[in-house]
């Protein structure tokens, strides 16, 4: 059966493959800045004065890998960053990177979405997705350890400058999501005004420690007066901690307690587990415990990539937590988290969680739907409505979690394109076939 939908779309968390004309962006003179703390060569990135290898995550994970493409055992693997795309599901992704490609094979399923506006467009014509913000990936890892802090700076403006002419292709459709130097505080404000005047509605920031600034603490207030002035939403994106270069040797994120206490002969990449989810109750615990909204009375909250089933049960924590130790709080929080939350915040889900669909009516005005597309995890919006179907949640709730809340979290007008899942995608004589993923995966159910 055909899945298809009469609302649309706004995926609020996609990414994007950052290029090599992203330094065009830059003088000569501010490259010759750069290049000691932040620079990405063939197999490598500079940070810091040091070389730190690329990781099998490919494009744009630790940098700007400039064509680089990783390599197992000696075999050139898929970037898992350029994976997902129209009519590939997780599935699919995990029989791909389980195969002994070509060069020609794995060019044919890099997604060139991930890289190419005009391409973005025609895959989420076929993806159901009618607009999106598109997010940043490099600038959540490994920017984040630049030590010199004009270097950072300089990299921040570059980025958004890039991304922000990436997405006037289609400005109905693509928006662009900013990036901030969170190394100095002074910075980041000048760099969060500058893109407000561009036009941006969203800024991310990850929830983690960046050489010793924790976004929460005191001398960060001055970004968040920053948010209160410009009106754009906080987006907080959480990310895993591994293999990202971590030159100070100390714990930079909650997550990293995974990565220690599960060494990668048990798991390789043991924070792609929980580590997001990690980092996200971390910061909520924080804020909505301290009285921040209260200080920021304009602030708007965009919780992303971190998953959202698990916000009911931390709400009822904290607000459990609010009460009980009051005469030990020494910051002035006069809220229920709860109530604070439902009001300045939003959370993300991915197409995949059935428990958010099993409790809608506690997401239905608070959840907002991100396809994670082109990684490896991602998935498009028929799936996701295919999943909602299937949990019986109505079309009105649909709406606002498939796009009604994120364009109303972002003050964005709707723009409907798609109507109707494609029956089929094209696909060269070697690509593993949907009947051909059933039978090996019920083999291994039928072994286990």
């Amino acid at each position: 059966m055909t899945t298809t939908k009469t609302y649309p779309v706004f995926d609020c968390d996609s990414h994007v493959t950052e290029l090599p004309e992203l330094w065009d962006y830059l003088s000569k003179k501010e490259k010759e800045a750069v290049k000691p703390w932040f620079w990405p060569e063939e197999q490598w990135l500079v940070l810091n004065g040091n070389n730190w290898t690329y990781d099998s995550f490919g494009h744009g994970h630790l940098g700007l890998s400039f064509g680089f493409y990783p390599t197992t055992m000696g075999q050139r693997t898929p970037a898992a960053g350029e994976l997902a795309g129209p009519g590939v599901d997780k599935q699919i992704i995990r029989k791909l990177r389980s195969m002994q490609l070509s060069d020609e094979q794995i060019e044919y399923v890099e997604q060139k979405g991930a890289r190419e506006p005009l391409a973005r467009i025609a895959d989420m014509d076929l993806q159901g997705i009618d607009q999106v913000m598109i997010i940043p990936l490099m600038m959540f890892s490994s920017f984040l350890f630049i030590e010199n802090h004009e270097a950072a700076a300089l990299v921040a403006r570059a980025y958004n400058d890039w991304v922000y002419d990436w997405c006037s292709v289609a400005p109905d459709r693509l928006f662009p999501c900013a990036a901030l130097p969170v190394q100095n505080t002074v910075l980041a404000v000048k760099e969060l005004h500058r893109v407000a005047n561009r036009g941006f509605k969203v800024a991310a920031m990850r929830p983690v420690d960046v050489q010793d600034l924790y976004p929460n603490q005191p001398s960060a207030e001055p970004i968040w007066d920053a948010f209160d002035e410009t009106g754009l939403v906080a987006g907080i994106h959480s990310l895993s901690t591994r293999p990202y270069p971590n030159p100070t040797g100390k714990q930079w994120s909650p997550g990293q307690f995974q990565d220690r206490a599960i060494r990668g002969s048990q798991l390789g990449g043991a924070s792609q587990s929980l580590g997001f989810m990690h980092e996200a109750q971390t910061w909520l615990a924080g804020i909505l415990l301290s009285g921040f909204f209260e200080r920021h009375a304009k602030v708007t909250m965009a919780v992303m990539e971190s998953n959202a089933s698990w916000v009911p049960m931390l709400l009822e924590q904290y607000d459990r937590a609010f009460a009980l130790y009051r005469n030990e709080r020494t910051a002035t929080a006069t809220r229920l988290p709860s109530e604070l939350f439902a009001e300045r915040c939003f959370v993300a889900f991915e197409g995949d969680e059935t428990p958010v669909y099993r409790q809608y009516q506690q997401f239905e005005e608070i959840g907002i739907w991100s396809s994670d597309v082109y990684h490896h995890d991602g998935a498009d919006a028929w799936t996701a409505i295919r999943v909602m179907n299937k949990a019986g949640v109505p079309e009105e709730a649909q709406a606002k979690l498939m796009g009604g809340n994120a364009r109303r979290m972002y003050g964005i007008e709707p723009s409907n394109v798609t109507s109707a899942e494609p029956q089929s995608y094209p696909r060269p004589d070697w690509y593993p076939t949907r009947e051909e993923i059933d039978r090996e995966y019920a083999d291994r159910l039928a072994v286990r």
